[in-house]
């Protein structure tokens, strides 16, 4: 099964990114293919440069985690630039990408489930 999470909101500011990596660590530990789509302020879970403080989760060392098992981290690329990002501070293994892409992923994916308010 393939899997596709959107996540919207900002990483810090709301759960959706950690229900939607928490998601994505099941899915793949049961064998299944999983991509995310990172839209709007979610762009800014990637970052590298953020340093929370040590009672706080990373999110950018929990996607690149993701990566690593194989898990596709899409990144809208007009999202990303509008925040003023650089790819080169982006989770290892996460791409730039666009909405033709989240529309492939909509057409052949099993599951989709988008988090947004």
């Amino acid at each position: 099964m393939h899997l596709a999470l959107q996540v919207i909101n900002p990483p810090y500011s709301y759960q959706d990114m950690d229900t939607a990596i928490k998601l994505a660590q099941a899915a793949v530990e049961k064998g299944h293919k999983v991509s995310i789509f990172l839209f709007a302020d979610s762009v800014l879970a990637v970052n590298t440069k953020v340093k929370p403080i040590k009672m706080d989760r990373n999110i950018a060392d929990m996607l690149r985690g993701l990566a690593e098992k194989g898990v596709d981290i899409h990144i809208c690329g007009l999202c990303f630039e509008y925040r003023g990002l650089n790819i080169e501070d982006a989770v290892p293994g996460s791409m730039l990408s666009g909405v033709p892409e989240l529309a492939s992923l909509l057409a052949h994916c099993d599951r989709f489930v988008s988090f947004a308010v």
